[in-house]
Formats: C-alpha cells, sequence, structure tokens
C-alpha cells in the first residue's frame, strides 16, 4: 500500500513513526514533513492547501490512501477532490470541518443537539450581542467566529462591549460569518479526547490533559503545543467512557442527522468543571501534543483501522489495545514562544536520550537527511534515490538539524505511574538545548485536575 501523509508537525512524524511498524510495511511519503521525519521516509514538495494539485498528483503516482495529519487540508476540500479521482483519503469533509472553523456553526450544533456546553449564544447582529451583553453576569467568554481570530475573557461591563466590538469588527474569513459566541467562563482544567469514526460508529482513543499555556500552573499565553499526558487510572478510564457516551457518541449521531459526512478523526475539547466536562469546541484533527502522547499507547497496527475507517467498516473491529502505562509529553519551547522568539539555532542533545523515550519533531529542518521524493515516471532507481538523500540534492543550505519555529521538540515517555513518566520526561527534556529551550515542568504533576 503507497500512503500519502499530509502534515509538518509533531502529529505527522507519530503516525509517520506509527505507519511505519505496521506488519503491512506500507510505502510511505510525506509532505512537508520536518527534521523528524526526513530521514524516515522519502518528501515531496507539495502544497497542503492545493488539495486538487494533491489529489491529482496522488492519482498519477498511484498512491492508495491520503492522510492529513491537520486539518488544513481538509478545510481547502481535500475529501471531494481526491475521492472524485477514486483516491481514499482519511478525514472530514469540508461540511464537517465548517464546524471546527466557525465557532457559531460549532455552538448552534452543540445547542441543536443538546450537547454539555457553556450557556451561551451565537450572533451575526452586532446591535443584538450589545443587548444581551448587557444583561449577561460577568465574567463571560467572548469568541470571534473563526476559530483562528481570537477569543477573550472580560470581567467589566465596558471592557466587554468593547471587546465585542473588536471581535464582532475581526475581518471575515471565507466560510465564516462576521459574528461571535458570548458564553459563561468556565474554569477548570482542559481536557480532549479523539476518536476514529466511519460517519455512522465511533471508537474513542484515550481521554487526554492538555496543555495550552506556556507556563506552570497554566499561566502565561495560550499556545499549540504545550504538553500533554494521558492516565491509566480507573478514573482516566471512567472520563474515557464518560466523554465517549456523551460527547462522542451523540457528536456522531448528530452530523449523521445533519446529513454531514465526516470519516477519520473526529474530537472535542472539553473544561472538566465542577458541574461535570462541558463541550468548549468540535475538531476533525487530533491537537498537536494529544497524537503524541496517544498513538505510542496504541498498540494496534493502525492501517486496519483506517481502512475500516473509509470503508464503514469500524463496527467489524475488535476493542482497540492500548499500552497500560501511562504517557507524558512535554513540549520544548522557545523563551517567547508563541509571539517572539529565537529560531534557526543547532539542535543538540539527541543522542543523550534515554532508550525507549520518543522525541517528535515539530518545527524542525534536517536539509542533509532529507530524501527527495521521485515520481514514478522518472524515477533514477533505488541508488540514485539513496545518493540524492544522502548528499541533500535540492535541499537548501546548511546540513544541521536546527529549529525553524518556537516549539521545536515534543519528548514523551512511558512509564509504570504517572509520577515516573513524568520525571523520565523532565530528565530527558533538561539533556535537549537548542537557542532559548525552555518547558514546563508541571506537565503530568495531576492526573485530570
Amino acid at each position: 500500500m503507497r500512503v500519502l501523509v499530509l502534515g509538518q508537525d509533531g502529529r505527522t512524524h507519530a503516525f509517520i513513526a506509527k505507519l511505519l511498524n505496521s506488519p503491512r510495511v506500507p510505502e510511505v511519503v510525506c509532505a512537508i514533513g520536518n527534521g523528524g521525519t526526513a530521514p524516515l521516509v522519502a518528501t515531496a514538495d507539495l502544497d497542503e492547501t492545493n488539495t486538487a494539485g494533491i489529489s491529482q498528483w496522488a492519482f498519477e503516482e498511484q498512491f492508495d490512501l491520503i492522510i492529513p495529519t491537520s486539518s488544513r487540508p481538509l478545510q481547502h476540500g481535500l475529501v471531494e477532490e481526491a475521492l472524485s479521482l477514486q483516491v481514499g483519503v482519511c478525514g472530514a469533509s469540508q461540511r464537517a470541518v465548517q464546524l471546527e472553523l466557525s465557532r457559531c456553526a460549532a455552538k448552534e450544533f452543540m445547542l441543536r443537539h443538546r450537547l454539555p456546553t457553556a450557556g451561551g449564544r451565537t450572533f451575526t447582529n452586532l446591535d443584538t450581542a450589545e443587548k444581551y451583553l448587557a444583561a449577561r453576569a460577568l465574567p463571560v467568554m467572548i469568541k470571534a467566529d473563526h476559530s483562528e481570530i481570537g477569543e477573550e475573557i472580560f470581567s467589566d461591563r465596558y471592557l466587554a462591549l468593547d471587546g465585542l466590538r473588536r471581535l464582532f469588527g475581526s475581518k471575515p474569513v471565507k466560510g465564516v460569518s462576521n459574528g461571535v459566541v458570548i458564553e459563561d467562563l468556565l474554569s477548570g482544567p482542559r481536557v480532549v479526547l479523539s476518536a476514529f469514526t466511519d460517519g455512522s460508529n465511533a471508537v474513542p482513543l484515550l481521554a487526554t490533559r492538555l496543555y495550552d499555556r506556556v507556563d506552570d500552573g497554566d499561566g502565561g499565553m495560550q499556545a499549540a503545543g504545550v504538553g500533554a499526558h494521558t492516565g491509566t487510572s480507573q478514573y482516566a478510564q471512567q472520563l474515557t467512557r464518560y466523554l465517549d457516551e456523551k460527547f462522542i457518541q451523540p457528536l456522531v449521531a448528530g452530523l449523521a442527522a445533519d446529513s454531514i459526512p465526516c470519516w477519520g478523526i473526529i474530537s472535542i475539547d472539553c473544561i472538566i468543571t465542577e458541574a461535570g466536562p462541558r463541550l468548549t469546541a468540535i475538531r476533525c484533527a487530533m491537537h498537536p501534543g494529544e497524537a503524541e502522547a496517544v498513538l505510542p499507547r496504541f498498540e494496534d497496527d493502525l492501517l486496519p483501522w483506517i481502512e475500516a475507517m473509509i470503508t464503514r467498516r469500524l463496527f467489524e473491529m475488535p476493542a482497540p489495545a492500548w499500552a497500560a502505562t501511562p504517557s507524558v509529553a512535554i513540549g520544548l519551547m522557545a523563551r517567547g514562544y508563541p509571539s517572539f522568539f529565537p529560531y534557526g539555532g543547532t539542535i543538540n542533545g539527541l543522542t543523550e536520550i534515554d532508550e525507549g523515550v520518543l522525541v517528535f519533531h515539530n518545527t524542525t529542518a534536517n536539509p542533509a537527511a532529507i530524501l527527495p521524493y521521485t515520481p514514478r515516471y522518472h524515477r533514477g532507481g533505488a541508488l540514485g534515490s539513496m545518493l540524492g538523500g544522502i548528499l541533500g540534492i535540492g535541499s537548501g543550505s546548511g546540513a544541521i538539524l536546527h529549529t525553524t519555529g518556537g516549539q521545536p521538540l515534543t519528548v514523551v515517555t512511558q512509564a509504570a505511574t504517572l509520577t515516573s513518566a513524568r520525571g523520565r520526561a523532565l530528565i530527558n527534556a533538561e539533556r535537549i538545548q537548542f537557542d532559548g529551550r525552555t518547558f514546563r515542568s508541571d506537565i503530568g504533576t495531576r492526573e485530570f485536575n
């Protein structure tokens, strides 16, 4: 089987590592990849937003399956384009991804299908939104419609009204409205759960505590890839079952009821409040950090699960097998991330990592290791491809592993207990050095609180 993996962060690295462990030994090619995927598989230079071009290329190169590791290609219609050429793709339709892109669409979906979420409403009329806000108890959360524009917390009425006008007037993005969501502020740890789905059935993965603030104690700026961990306690298992029963299964049923095609990964963001979990977002891909923490514990061959999702045969699959060891994923960041941070520096210390500890690459480059993909119609043979990789042909300047962004690496460990996994992760994270390197030291301190 020929598999094209689309992506360039730690999720991509984690998926490729898992696919390469398949007993079926698939031929895996990555676009665009990073410094961690470069030594593992051939790299194709494709624009993940040009989904028509990707689909045509995959068809001509006789790929059997495309696996996007983020939702970005899905937002640009990858599923629709690939299926028109009869190329398999494991991902959600554009209509399903709309629930990730548009907070207003997601909130209306949650309310329509009675999914437990924060009290609040969506607004596309500013006057109506101002009247609602004027009567709303503080503090409140105000979210711009597009998921990448912003969300803010307000405890002052005047500042809230000013923030409402600013967020409402945010430049609209194609596919979303000039609108906002106004809702109650939720307090508690952030937990995410992803699931495999074929559009009718869903199989949950593992509830994951996700850290999205750069400073210890959940302080500092919000950022992706800061860290995550999974657990093995009775509570962790019960939480996974509860989130599956109350959120994942009703979500998939709601998509089917609304005739929204969706297969591949579906994911929920929750805040664990004193009144119980509350849904805050719907996604069509695993989170940065989540994939790195969850996939190493997945003991099954991933390929049959992917095939079951895209052929609507998920009901035939046995329960997934999981390693009985909690995992801790610590994101290594450059000081100043996500705003202003150094990058381009050499990464050192990877040879000092303990055996069994995984290091997934996010924003790194390793020009010397790149093996450029050679199209089938003018393939130069195994030797030519090998020499191209060794010599770094067409890979640009430089030949040293270096950072290309603010969150270059994620260190992942497993151990008998969460405490020992955390300790091992901290020791190994300390051994890796690059310009401005920092990380949170409290990831995995507590299980889900």
